[in-house]
C-alpha cells in the first residue's frame, strides 16, 4: 500500500512498530554506584563484587544520505559503521578513615618585664626561735615591741619574718592564719602587721622545759620539724638570718636536764644542715641576773629575777659558738632596751644582703634584659625567681628594669600520631601551609612523624593520614570479553600500570589506585560490533559492483552483498567511522522517474530531494512506501540528485539484564540520564512502558550486587 504526498508531507509515524536489537556497553559518561537509599557506596572489601553499568539504545535514529548520479549509473549511500560503547565493570577502592592531629609548637619563654626600685633591692628572710618555757614572757613582751627596730637597716629589702619556739620547729600563726609577715604586709597595713608580730612573738612560757634551740633552728630552716603541717618558708636564693631569744643553754640548764649524745646537741648538727652562712643572732643569759632594786618596781632587773642558775661557765656555751662561727651579734638578755641590739642586728644583717630582686617568674637566664637607670647590666645570676645583681650599684641609682621570658615549652621536630597511620599517607600543615613529602618522614620503629626542621614558635602542626590498612590492588571481572579489548581506567583516566591474567580474570596494579578510586574495566562484547548495513537507494539485485570507502581518508574497506544488506569486515568497524557505499547499477536512469529502496520510513519534515541544489526540481509525484520512495524529475538539467532523511532503525523497550552474577541484585535505571522509577523487570528482562521511551532514547542500567 501506498500514498502519495506533496514535497513536504505530511508523515504518520510507525517508529513505534520498528524493531532493531541493539548492542549494550560501557559509555563515556561515570556513574557512580550508590546504595539503596541514594547514599554513597560502602566501602568496598577485597573480594566484592563489581557493579555493572549496561547501556541501550530504544532504536537508533539514523541518517540516510543517498546520491544518484545519472550520468554514470551510480548510487552514493552515505552512512556512519556502529559499534557499541564499551562494557564496563565498577569496583571501589577501599576509603580508609582520615585521622587528623594537631599540635602546638612549644616556645622559648612566654615574655615578662618588670621594674624594681633600687630601694628594695635584697629578699632577706628571718627566722626568730623564741623561748617559750617559764621565766620568758618579760622578754618575749620586750621583743615584740621592737619590730620597727629589727626593720630599721631592711626594711627597704623584700623581708619575711617567721616565729619558733624552743619546742617545735611549727611556724606560729597570725590571728588569720598566716605562717609569716612579710614587706607587703607591713606596706599595705603597718598597724595590723605590727599586731601579727606581737601575736607570734607572745607564745607564752607553756613550753618544753628542754629548750631545744639548736635543733628547732636547724628544722625550721630545712623545712623539717613540723608534722601537723607543711613548714616550708623559705624562698630560694634569699639572704637568711636567725634570732634566737633565750635564756638557758642549749636543751636546758638544770641538773636534771640536757641532751648528752644526741646529734643536737652541738652546734655542728646546725652547721651539718644549714652551714655558716646563715648568721646567727642572739639574746642569751651571759651571766648571772643583776639583783633588782626592791625599793623601784620600775627596775628592769625584776625580769630577771626567774633567770639564772647555770651549774657552769661560760654559760651558753654551744649557742656562742653558732654566733661566733656565723658572724652574728649577741647581748645579754637581761637588759631594759632592746631597741639599740637590735638596731645593730639589722645593721649588721644589712651588709650581708645582696642587690637581689623578686622576679614573678623563674627566669630563663639566656632571656634577660637587664638595664640600671637605662644602662644594660651585664654582670648577674639567676636562680629561679631570685635575680642578683654582681656588679656595683653607684649610690643615688634608682631604677632596674627586667625584660626576660619565663616557663618556656620544649620545642620539638617528633610527633606522634593518635593512631596507626599508613605513612604514604600522612600530609603535614604547619601554620596552614603544606609541606613538601621530602621535608619530614615517619619513623617505623618509633611510630613518630620526623619533620627535617623544627616548627617555629607557637606554630600549629596539623598532620592528615589514612589508617594503616592495605590497599588493593587486585580487581576481578566476570564477563568473557573480546580478548585484546581491555581498558583500565581509575577515575575517569586511562592507565596502564597494570597486568592482566586471562585465566584468572583479574587486573593487577603495580601500585594500588588511591582511596576512594572507582575502577573500571571496559571491554567490548562479542556482538558489539554492528556488521550489517542496509543498502539504502539501490535495489540489491541489480548491483553491478560496488566500493566501500571512508570518506575521510578515502580507505576502501571490505565489504559484501548480503540479501539486501553490506556486510562489513569486523576490523573495519569502529563507532562513528563515516563511509560511503558506492554502488554501480546495470541499468540507466533515462527517463524522469524514480524509485529508491529505503530502509524505514522517513521521518515526517525530514525528506529532501535535491537536484543541483533545487528542491523544487524532483518534487513531482513523491510517493512514500514501507521500503521505497518514488518521484519525478521536472526536467534532466542535472547530474546529480541528493536524497536525505531521517528514519528510526530498531526501536525496543525490552533489554536483556543478565550478568555473570547469580547472587541477589539491586537496579537503578536511567533514561537520557534522568532516573526512572517506572519500570518493571521479568527474570533478568528490564521492560519500559513505550511512554515513557520515546525513540532514540538512551537507557542505562546500573546492577548492584547486594
Amino acid at each position: 500500500m501506498s500514498s502519495r504526498t506533496n514535497p513536504r508531507y505530511p508523515l504518520v509515524s510507525v517508529l513505534m512498530g520498528l524493531s532493531l536489537a541493539t548492542a549494550c556497553g560501557r559509555d563515556k559518561t561515570y556513574f557512580r554506584s550508590l546504595d539503596d537509599t541514594g547514599g554513597p557506596p560502602a566501602e568496598a572489601s577485597a573480594d566484592a563484587a563489581p557493579e555493572y553499568l549496561k547501556t541501550f539504545a530504544a532504536g537508533q535514529l539514523e541518517t540516510a544520505n543517498l546520491t544518484i548520479d545519472s550520468g554514470f549509473n551510480l548510487i552514493q549511500q552515505d552512512f556512519l559503521l556502529v559499534q557499541a560503547p564499551k562494557s564496563a565493570e565498577l569496583s571501589q577502592q577501599l576509603d580508609r578513615t582520615i585521622y587528623e592531629d594537631s599540635f602546638t609548637q612549644g616556645h622559648n619563654g612566654v615574655s615578662a618585664s618588670q621594674a624594681f626600685s633600687i630601694s628594695e633591692a635584697g629578699i632577706f628572710d628571718l627566722l626568730i626561735v623564741m623561748d617559750n618555757s617559764s621565766s620568758m614572757g618579760p622578754y618575749q613582751n620586750r621583743i615584740s615591741q621592737n619590730l620597727t627596730s629589727i626593720l630599721k637597716y631592711i626594711n627597704n629589702t623584700n623581708w619575711r619574718i617567721a616565729v619558733v619556739t624552743t619546742t617545735n620547729a611549727c611556724l606560729n600563726k597570725t590571728t588569720d592564719g598566716r605562717k609569716y609577715i612579710t614587706r607587703a604586709n607591713y606596706d599595705a597595713d603597718p598597724v595590723k602587721t605590727t599586731a601579727d608580730f606581737k601575736t607570734m612573738i607572745k607564745i607564752g612560757e607553756g613550753g618544753d622545759p628542754v629548750e631545744k634551740g639548736i635543733k628547732i633552728a636547724a628544722d625550721a630552716m630545712t623545712g623539717q620539724g613540723c608534722i601537723a603541717t607543711s613548714n616550708e618558708w623559705l624562698r630560694a636564693d634569699s639572704q637568711r638570718s636567725i634570732l634566737l631569744i633565750t635564756d638557758e643553754k642549749n636543751c636546758g640548764s638544770g641538773s636534771n636536764e640536757g641532751c648528752a649524745g644526741s646529734p643536737y646537741e652541738t652546734a655542728q648538727y646546725f652547721y651539718d644542715r644549714v652551714g655558716y652562712n646563715v648568721p646567727v643572732n642572739a639574746f642569751l643569759l651571759l651571766q648571772e641576773p643583776p639583783a633588782a632594786n626592791p625599793a623601784d618596781p620600775t627596775d628592769p632587773n625584776h625580769d630577771c629575777q626567774d633567770s639564772g642558775g647555770y651549774l657552769e661557765l661560760p654559760n651558753p656555751a654551744e649557742y656562742m659558738r653558732m654566733v661566733t662561727d656565723t658572724g652574728g651579734i649577741s647581748s645579754d638578755i637581761c637588759r631594759s632596751n632592746y631597741g639599740s641590739v637590735l638596731e645593730q642586728i639589722s645593721l649588721n644583717v644589712r651588709k650581708k644582703i645582696n642587690i637581689q630582686f623578686e622576679l614573678s617568674h623563674p627566669a630563663v637566664a639566656t632571656s634577660l634584659d637587664i638595664k640600671l637607670d637605662g644602662k644594660k647590666v651585664s654582670s648577674f645570676t639567676v636562680s629561679g625567681k631570685t635575680l642578683t645583681i654582681l656588679e656595683p650599684v653607684v649610690e643615688g641609682s634608682q631604677a632596674l628594669n627586667v625584660v626576660y621570658k619565663h616557663d618556656p615549652v620544649a620545642m620539638v621536630k617528633s610527633f606522634t600520631p593518635s593512631h596507626n597511620g599508613d605513612g604514604t599517607s600522612f600530609d603535614v600543615l604547619v601554620n596552614g601551609e603544606k609541606l613538601a613529602k621530602e621535608l619530614y618522614h615517619l619513623d617505623n620503629n618509633t611510630g613518630k612523624l620526623e619533620l627535617n626542621n623544627i616548627p617555629p614558635e607557637h606554630a600549629q602542626i596539623k598532620i592528615k593520614y589514612r589508617e594503616n590498612v592495605t590497599l588493593r590492588k587486585v580487581f576481578n571481572y566476570v564477563q568473557n570479553f573480546v580478548p585484546g579489548s581491555l581498558e583500565v581506567w581509575v577515575d575517569d583516566k586511562k592507565v596502564t600500570n597494570f597486568t592482566h591474567d586471562v585465566n584468572a580474570k583479574k587486573v593487577t596494579f603495580t601500585t594500588p589506585p588511591v582511596d576512594g578510586a572507582q575502577v573500571s574495566l571496559r571491554y567490548e562484547m562479542p556482538g558489539d560490533r554492528k556488521l550489517k548495513y542496509p543498502i539504502l537507494g539501490a535495489d540489491a539485485a541489480r548491483i553491478e559492483n560496488f566500493r566501500l570507502v571512508d570518506r575521510e581518508n578515502q580507505e576502501e574497506l571490505i565489504a559484501q552483498v548480503d540479501n539486501g544488506n553490506l556486510l562489513v569486515d569486523n576490523d573495519a568497524i569502529f563507532n562513528g567511522r563515516k563511509v560511503r557505499a558506492i554502488y554501480n547499477m546495470n541499468y540507466e536512469f533515462k527517463s524522469k522517474l524514480y524509485n529508491i529502496a529505503i530502509a524505514g520510513q522517513p521521518f515526517p519534515d525530514t525528506l529532501k530531494i535535491e537536484a543541483e541544489g533545487d528542491e523544487n526540481v524532483c518534487s513531482q509525484d513523491v510517493e512514500v512506501h514501507a521500503d521505497s520512495i518514488g518521484f519525478s524529475c521536472g526536467d534532466e538539467d542535472f547530474e546529480k540528485v541528493n536524497i536525505s532523511y531521517q528514519y528510526a532503525e530498531s526501536y525496543k523497550n525490552t533489554f536483556d539484564l543478565s550478568v555473570d552474577y547469580s547472587g541477589p541484585k539491586t537496579y537503578k535505571v536511567y533514561v537520557n540520564e534522568n532516573e526512572l522509577t517506572n519500570y518493571h523487570i521479568f527474570e533478568d528482562k528490564l521492560v519500559i512502558l513505550k511512554k515513557d521511551l520515546p525513540a532514540g532514547s538512551t537507557v542505562k542500567v546500573l546492577i548492584q550486587p547486594r
